[in-house]
């Protein structure tokens, strides 16, 4: 599991966040929160997190002058500013700190998928870990079926929450399994095999990218486009051009 640690002055949004982002499902776990950067400071120093998500705009520290101090204390993680009014040049700043995003709130749940994905694979990279998505029977026959009926299943609505209930394996235990035996996360290994198909549906047919959409999982077309994007970097109908002159 990868750490995070999460500022913002208004504790409802820290609230908020640890509830509604799916930290586990893509290989996070929140270590700690403070609505005080100055104590934040401290804490990050102590417990080193991988990640950190920070409001810009605060009363005694910006989000930016936070940064500058972790780095100027040799602290090397990743970062994400959020903000509901911030300006080009606080953008421009950020990313010459070698920030990793910049995300507008509220935060909405895709882009929080999308800025977790991107992060895992970067921390993947960092540690020299390929994700995998080849079966292997492991030692647990409960887990094997479980990646089976995702093998099969993945273009169904499928949470965390229902894995461990359908096959009796906590939801913490799924995501170790996950990083052990796929060097991956859950959220991950469900993204490979979901596009994996579009780009075979996308190859083979002339069928509109809504549809293919639907049949990987993704029932929000404009979704399914950025993780498409993200994925493999050109657009759903880039790929197909592409695939057509090969």
């Amino acid at each position: 599991m990868h750490s995070v640690y999460l500022i913002d002055d208004d504790p409802l949004i820290i609230e908020n966040l640890i509830k509604t982002v799916q930290w586990m499902e893509n290989g996070f776990q929140v270590v700690g929160s403070s609505i005080d950067p100055h104590h934040a400071v401290e804490e990050i120093i102590e417990f080193s997190p991988d990640v950190v998500f920070s409001d810009l705009r605060m009363p005694t520290m910006s989000g930016t002058q936070l940064i500058k101090i972790l780095k100027d204390n040799d602290i090397s993680c990743e970062f994400i500013l959020l903000s509901a009014f911030g300006t080009f040049e606080d953008a421009r700043n950020f990313f010459l700190m070698d920030g990793f995003d910049y995300l507008l709130k509220p935060l909405q749940q895709a882009d929080a998928e999308i800025v977790l994905e991107r992060l895992s694979r970067k921390l993947a990279k960092k540690e020299c870990i390929q994700p995998s998505v080849s079966f292997a029977p492991t030692s647990n026959a409960n887990f094997d079926d479980l990646v089976k009926y995702l093998s099969d299943n993945f273009f169904k609505k499928i949470t965390l929450n229902f894995l461990s209930k359908k096959f009796n394996i906590s939801s913490n235990y799924i995501c170790n399994l996950f990083a052990k035996h796929y060097n991956s996360t859950l959220t991950i290994f469900l993204t490979n095999l979901r596009m994996n198909e579009a780009a075979a549906q996308i190859k083979a047919s002339e069928r509109p990218f809504k549809e293919i959409a639907i049949d990987c999982g993704y029932k929000d077309y404009f979704y399914f486009c950025r993780v498409f994007k993200e994925y493999y970097g050109i657009t759903p109908s880039q790929y197909r051009e592409d695939s057509l002159l090969k």
